[in-house]
């Protein structure tokens, strides 16, 4: 596609083109640019000003000298993208990067986009193969963002769409989590898992998550309310290596006894 024809699609005017044209040849003061295009210099600061609204230019101070240029790659993405957005209707939040080969990039901002995307995942796979990777500072952003009862739904809707859930926790996460959450926790929880693997908590000082899916890896921080979805096959084979070396050097756990004798533990206490 021809360039003046591609920036008809931002709506651009044949004054703004030019200038915009004038600037990706490297004409950086109102002058140069006047000269080159023929439109007044008034016009031109005008036209300066609405483009570095649009995202679609920047202004820069050397030495005392006010220059301009297009804006940098991010700006000029954004600008594009919220174009699509529009033309799209995608919702906010939701931030599509273009890739190479058959490569997807999702980015995924703010809280309430990265709730959307949790409560899409479970309610769109069933029967899959799921690889889980959290620790207590993940869970802890979690439990922020989600109430209890919203996590207990959650959890009753892996064992009901029957997910094949493998999962690398802290040493004592599930104890943990029980005492924090509560009986009802532990209940939904147990019989989720096929097989837990724990290894040193100092392994996960972070609040990053792993969700790893057959055609599709969420690599989840909750307390950023950010979510990045990624579907490439070099990827996902890189990340199955590493989550099956943790799984071949790491303590294998009965999840379900480990739950069910800390729900007796807290009847116990109870009376």
């Amino acid at each position: 596609m021809e360039q003046v024809e591609m920036l008809k699609i931002l709506g651009l005017s044949k004054k703004e083109q030019k200038v915009l044209l004038a600037l990706q040849g490297g004409l950086d003061t109102p002058v140069k640019i006047a000269k080159e295009t023929d439109i007044s210099r008034t016009a031109i600061y005008a036209i300066l000003a609405n483009l570095k609204k649009r995202g679609l230019a920047d202004s820069h101070t050397k030495s005392g000298r006010k220059g301009w240029a297009l804006a940098g790659e991010r700006g000029l993405e954004e600008t594009l993208y919220a174009a699509k957005r529009a033309l799209l209707q995608i919702p906010e939040g939701r931030e599509e990067v273009a890739g190479l080969s058959d490569s997807t990039v999702i980015v995924h901002r703010g809280r309430e986009a990265a709730r959307k995307v949790i409560f899409h995942i479970f309610d769109e796979h069933s029967s899959e193969r799921l690889y889980g990777f959290q620790g207590d500072v993940a869970a802890n952003n979690w439990n922020d963002v989600f109430t209890v009862e919203e996590t207990n739904r959650i959890n009753r809707q892996i064992k009901q769409k029957h997910f094949i859930v493998e999962a690398i926790l802290p040493i004592g996460w599930l104890e943990r989590q029980t005492y924090e959450l509560g009986k009802k926790w532990a209940e939904d929880f147990e019989g989720r898992t096929t097989r837990v693997n724990v290894i040193e908590p100092d392994y996960f000082k972070h609040g990053g998550q792993l969700f790893l899916f057959k055609e599709s890896i969420y690599l989840v921080a909750l307390g950023e309310g950010l979510i990045i979805e990624i579907r490439n096959s070099e990827i996902q084979r890189m990340l199955l290596a590493m989550m099956q070396f943790i799984q071949n050097n790491a303590q294998v756990i009965d999840a379900n006894e480990v739950l069910r004798k800390v729900i007796a533990q807290i009847e116990t206490q109870k009376q």
